[in-house]
């Protein structure tokens, strides 16, 4: 048996922008990196694999990287059956929604830690969220377009009825990821017009429109057992908008007060028994309403995007993505439960139009970084001291130079974000006040 054959691996299934801290501790451990990622995407993903192979760069540190898209789930158990004749595959990590199905498939295939069929079954599908998880969910039902269309709006008004609930509802198509699609419609005749517009044999939820405080709410799960829930406050353009894109992430939430984050963790730890979570990384969003209902958003079997992990890193002064590849190999595995800093990443509206430049006036030792120029991997950050004065960390800018910009309707939309905490008794807002003063971005609208 050759060397090669002999040596431990890690599986990791990761948007590359996105590989960095993971990448490192993989390294650290001695542990071949042997990725899946996307064959196109982003900017942030297209600069990413022109970036494949360059001395120097993180992307250096990965021994193997396979591109292939997440539906391609033969292909990549067949990959990664010969990876597991060439290495001794120590475990499976997947930080990419996209790749759950995929990831479920290889870890079990290799008899190794994972969230377990159920879990991620249910977790890919909103659909059966709601029928599995229905203790905790808002009022839905399924709306699905005939093979040959819906023809006229006589049909469209029909298939529209069979949600007979109140207004106005939140439609989300099940063929779309993450927010994509999401919406509200105020009244009848808008989600008749939403049916009307469906594609031959798609798919449509249609839900009761739950308004109030929105948190991620993440629990590791090691062999069935939570480790640790973590909240996460939220912020969305649903105020100003008929979208929900998310635009600023705080941890921990400086808006919950001990009975109801009792009351979440409670309601999330009822989720995660109920979907059998194996191992790994249970990520949900819940809205508690202003008469105390928890409610649940949707849950992932899958770390959160954004720089969701960048700030339970910053707040509690521990990295967790050790953490996570511990779970992975099935290794004991704690993270702290005690936050020691408040943190904050906000992604800054802009004009639609092509993007110019983007400047900060006033951020001591903060330039913009054009990730999507340069490196096109998000670096990882070095936590402050607990009782630093207030810190911006980032300000990064995920979209290149001469990209056309678009009204944020979707999360891909974004382009600009700064990642910035305060002490535990700090005042967040005003830091925040601080920074959104100190950023421009240049747009230049379409000609006509």
């Amino acid at each position: 048996m050759g060397a090669a054959a002999q040596q431990p691996a890690f599986i990791i299934f990761s948007d590359l922008s996105k590989i960095g801290p993971s990448l490192t501790e993989l390294r650290a451990r001695g542990l071949a990196v042997l990725a899946v990622s996307q064959r196109q995407g982003s900017a942030m993903v297209q600069k990413g694999i022109e970036l494949l192979g360059t001395p120097g760069h993180p992307f250096a540190d990965l021994d193997e990287v396979s591109l292939r898209d997440a539906t391609d789930i033969s292909g990549i158990a067949d990959q990664a059956s010969r990876w597991a004749r060439q290495y001794d595959v120590r475990g499976v990590l997947v930080n990419a929604e996209v790749y759950v199905d995929a990831g479920q498939v290889v870890s079990d295939m290799l008899g190794l830690p994972n969230p377990g069929w159920r879990a991620s079954t249910v977790c890919r599908n909103k659909l059966l969220q709601r029928r599995y998880l229905d203790r905790w969910s808002p009022t839905s039902v399924l709306v699905t377009a005939p093979e040959e269309g819906v023809a006229d709006r006589a049909r469209a008004a029909l298939l529209a009825a069979e949600y007979d609930g109140p207004f106005p509802v939140a439609i989300k198509p099940l063929d779309r990821e993450s927010s994509i699609g999401v919406r509200v419609v105020e009244d009848r005749e808008a989600l008749i017009d939403a049916v009307a517009g469906l594609q031959a044999g798609s798919r449509l939820l249609v839900e009761e429109r739950v308004t109030g405080r929105e948190y991620n709410v993440d629990t590791l799960v090691g062999d069935g057992k939570p480790i640790v829930t973590l909240l996460t406050q939220k912020g969305t353009n649903e105020d100003s908008t008929e979208f929900f894109v998310e635009l600023i992430h705080t941890t921990p939430p400086a808006n919950l007060d001990e009975r109801e984050t009792a009351l979440i963790t409670e309601a999330q730890l009822g989720v995660v028994e109920r979907l059998e979570f194996e191992n790994g990384y249970a990520h949900a969003e819940y809205r508690i309403t202003d008469d105390g209902r928890v409610v649940l958003m949707e849950i992932a079997a899958r770390a959160p995007g954004d720089g969701c992990l960048h700030l339970y890193h910053l707040s509690t002064g521990s990295p967790i993505e050790p953490v996570l590849i511990d779970i992975a190999m099935g290794r004991p595995a704690q993270y702290p439960a005690h936050f020691r800093r408040r943190a904050r990443q906000v992604y800054f509206e802009h004009t639609p139009g092509t993007l110019r430049d983007v400047k900060a006036e006033g951020l001591e030792g903060i330039t913009p970084r054009w990730l999507a120029d340069t490196t096109g991997i998000w670096p990882e950050l070095a936590a402050a001291d607990e009782h630093a004065p207030a810190t911006v960390h980032e300000l990064f800018v995920i979209k290149p130079r001469g990209f056309r910009l678009e009204r944020l309707t979707e999360s891909s939309n974004r382009a600009v974000t700064a990642i910035f905490d305060v002490p535990a008794d700090g005042d967040i807002d005003a830091e925040e006040a601080r920074v959104r003063r100190a950023v421009t971005i240049e747009t230049e609208p379409a000609a006509g």
